[in-house]
């Protein structure tokens, strides 16, 4: 995935919720990339 990007923009509530729906959007980005 070199010289893309990708901007998501994320709101939530739970801090936590937050960070494990990164997570994830990270992990398939990788994986598909």
């Amino acid at each position: 995935m070199q010289g893309q990007s990708i901007r998501i923009r994320l709101r939530a509530y739970d801090s936590r919720l937050l960070d494990k729906s990164t997570q994830d959007i990270v992990e398939t980005a990788k994986r598909t990339g």
